[in-house]
């Protein structure tokens, strides 16, 4: 240890010869990939490297090196269930955020179709409905503004109805086959 704290690259060596392979299989234990178990112990060792000058081991080298390890090991470990949660969360924002998304272009679709059939609506038919939908007018109040029959206004509120949701069907329906 004295010499590795001196920068002797021969000591790391002769260390790393001596307790690489018994740290991968402490940490295949564990982990039992062995991409992951490669790089824990490269991590501990790169770390003794660095940290060769200031590197104080009051414990045995070996007991040392294999707790380095086993914490290392819980590091890795810890980290790859904060990046699962992560992945999940990414993968559910992005189902939900394609449903929203798709969810929007249908609602979108769907207005630009009853704008478009109420369009063809006759003029009066058109303003009944739209005092009715739109502004949630009840048949009476309809009635009293246009100077028309309650049973009028409800007649053409039903037939306007009527008219877009022929429309409306007939369009889901074909969406289907698509």
């Amino acid at each position: 240890m004295s010499l590795l704290n001196k920068g002797d690259h021969d000591a790391f060596t002769e260390i790393y010869d001596r307790y690489a392979e018994l740290l991968y299989r402490h940490a295949h234990k564990v982990l039992g990939d062995t991409e992951a178990c490669n790089d824990v112990v490269q991590d501990v060792f790169l770390m003794i490297w660095n940290r060769r000058n200031s590197l104080e081991i009051t414990d045995s080298l070996s007991a040392y090196l294999y707790k380095t390890v086993r914490n290392k090991v819980l590091d890795y470990i810890s980290h790859q269930q904060v990046a699962e949660r992560y992945a999940d969360t990414i993968r559910d924002f992005v189902n939900q955020g394609a449903w929203i998304t798709e969810d929007y272009i249908r609602e979108k679709e769907l207005l630009t179709i009853i704008e478009s059939e109420k369009a063809k609506l006759s003029p009066r038919v058109r303003q009944v409905y739209e005092l009715n939908r739109e502004l949630d007018l009840s048949y009476k109040q309809i009635g009293q503004q246009l100077n028309i029959s309650e049973k009028t206004v409800k007649k053409q509120v039903h037939n306007a109805l009527r008219i877009i949701r022929l429309k409306i069907g007939s369009l889901l329906s074909l969406s289907f086959f698509f």
